[in-house]
């Protein structure tokens, strides 16, 4: 599995190495958790197109290449009611992932090592199977299995998530690959191959002229992209020897061939033709007779390199219309902040909204308040029907009364505005509520697996399923949110740790050392440490 946008985790023994063996036990692939394949965002996906699936609480889920476990220990730890299964074909990392397990003491996972051709119908049904950076990195015929397991092993009205590379995107980028590949070949040991294939990209990024040449272009690009990145990504996205992208079009043949259809994708945001001009909109609509096409046009507009496909039985019957009605039931939430102050939201005056990922402009009322509302409480979610009335209260002061039964005139006048942002990924919807809180209780309770990543790395794995950089007072603090801490003993094991020197505490350019001087100063950083922490949604509610 891999970080990011373009994964790659095989599944099965690659041919270099012993049947006992794969090229992940040689170079062990970093797991981390990947948001976008949560049950609740498959869940929230699936819901908008009219599929109820599985409650998310009590749900069964099962994760193709899970490696040692980054993706779905977090999961299995927050939905303690529901069962995960994993498995790889790396007993490397089965192992790590198992430790990690029976450290947590976690009793709704399995991780097994298995090879993806070996599972039957047997192996029981799901309603989430999650297969990400996997199809791309497995021969036809692993491919083919992986598809049928997302059918034989699948719940009636259950999601399954399949990542992969596409064209036309990955035709530039496997041009970077080949090359890498004819560096690395002529070296047994993974160290150097992956050392040598980052020389040869250097030396084509220096070489090539950049200017009015588009091959210098993409080669500064690429070197960009992979400068950041660690050895086993390198290694393992773009140095197996199975790496076989598709267009949609060609998956989507696959997928229906073995009564699966199409649901959407994982980012929501991505199938939509507004987030393209009038123009491109109208073209795409014209020539395309049905929604793969028009899934495959805006391939080619963005020259698209990788996808996150949902999948359903071809049976299941869905609503495509989208309506409003479909918000009524779900929470709501977003990170999109005005751009100026705004001190009157009863007039008709325009504000604009600026997310990380789009920026929304009204002029309504109604939407301006719900808008800061959801700053404001930003990682929070809310319930659709409460952010009606909290954002009526702000333009009247009256009681609001909101019916959750049917769409109320103001529930619709706000639904389709946050419809239309859901869109553009500048709202979040989700089937569940929110698991964490901004504000710390008396003993607070962070993720157990977080507070164990912690132990020895700055990154930790967070209610909202992300990796998040924790500073090194922050991280400390965490390892006390065991919900056996309250404030005072908190401060207390930060004065211990400044006292052995695994922190130290300056006042005026000097380090402190005078416990009851320490103390007083860590009062204040510890506060803030532990308000960044709900922020980072690290707070258990």
């Amino acid at each position: 599995m891999t970080p990011g946008n373009s994964a790659g985790k095989a599944a099965v023994e690659a041919p270099e190495f012993p049947a006992s063996s794969t090229s992940y036990d040689e170079v062990p692939y970093k797991s981390y958790p990947y948001p976008q394949t949560r049950p609740e965002r498959l869940a929230t996906v699936a819901a908008i197109f009219g599929l109820k699936t599985a409650p998310v609480d009590r749900c069964r889920v099962l994760e193709l290449g899970s490696s040692s476990g980054g993706n779905l220990i977090p999961a299995a730890e927050q939905l303690a009611e529901s069962q995960f299964v994993g498995i790889d074909a790396s007993s490397r990392e089965i192992a790590d992932g198992q430790a990690i397990v029976q450290r947590l003491g976690l009793r709704n996972i399995r991780l097994e090592r298995r090879n993806i051709l070996d599972i039957t119908a047997d192996f029981g049904q799901f309603d989430y199977i999650i297969a990400h950076g996997v199809y791309s990195w497995v021969p036809n015929a692993v491919q083919e299995k992986l598809l049928e397991v997302c059918r034989a092993n699948l719940a009636p009205n259950g999601v399954a998530y399949v990542s992969y590379n596409t064209y036309p995107g990955w035709h530039m980028r496997g041009i970077i690959r080949d090359m890498m590949c004819y560096r690395a070949q002529a070296f047994q040991k993974p160290a150097d191959q992956i050392r040598q294939a980052r020389a040869l990209i250097e030396f084509l990024a220096q070489s090539v002229p950049k200017e009015d040449n588009a091959y210098g272009i993409m080669l500064r690009n690429e070197l960009n992209a992979m400068r950041g990145k660690e050895d086993h990504y390198l290694f393992h996205d773009h140095l197996e020897k199975v790496n076989e992208p598709v267009y949609f079009h060609q998956f989507m043949d696959r997928a229906q061939a073995k009564g699966l259809q199409y649901l959407g994708e994982a980012e929501f945001g991505s199938m939509s033709l507004k987030n393209f001009s009038q123009q491109i909109e109208a073209v795409v609509q014209s020539v395309a007779s049905n929604l793969i096409e028009i899934e495959q046009y805006m391939d080619f507009v963005r020259n698209r390199m990788f996808r996150q496909t949902l999948l359903c039985h071809a049976d299941v019957a869905l609503d495509r219309s989208v309506s409003p009605d479909r918000v009524l039931g779900l929470y709501v939430a977003s990170p999109a902040k005005p751009e100026s102050p705004v001190t009157d939201v009863k007039t008709s005056a325009k504000v604009v909204f600026k997310g990380p990922h789009a920026v929304t402009t009204t002029t309504d009322p109604l939407m301006k308040a719900a808008m800061l509302h959801l700053g404001a409480i930003w990682p929070q979610y809310v319930a659709f029907p409460e952010l009606v009335a909290t954002a009526r209260s702000r333009i009247n002061p009256e009681p609001a009364v909101v019916d959750t039964a049917q769409i109320t005139a103001d529930s619709r006048k706000l639904a389709e505005p946050l419809l239309r942002c859901y869109a553009s990924n500048q709202v979040e919807l989700s089937v569940r509520a929110a698991p964490y809180t901004l504000q710390p209780s008396e003993r607070p309770v962070g993720p157990p697996s977080a507070r164990l990543q912690v132990e020895a790395s700055n990154r930790a794995t967070n209610f909202r399923h992300e990796s998040v950089q924790l500073n090194d007072l922050q991280r400390q603090v965490l390892r006390c949110l065991d919900g056996q801490h309250d404030r005072a003993a908190i401060l207390e094991f930060l004065q211990d740790l400044c006292l052995r020197g695994v922190l130290v505490v300056h006042e005026h350019g000097q380090a402190v050392k005078d416990a009851t001087q320490i103390k007083g100063i860590l009062e204040k950083p510890l506060d803030a440490a532990l308000t960044m922490l709900g922020r980072l949604a690290m707070l258990r509610a």
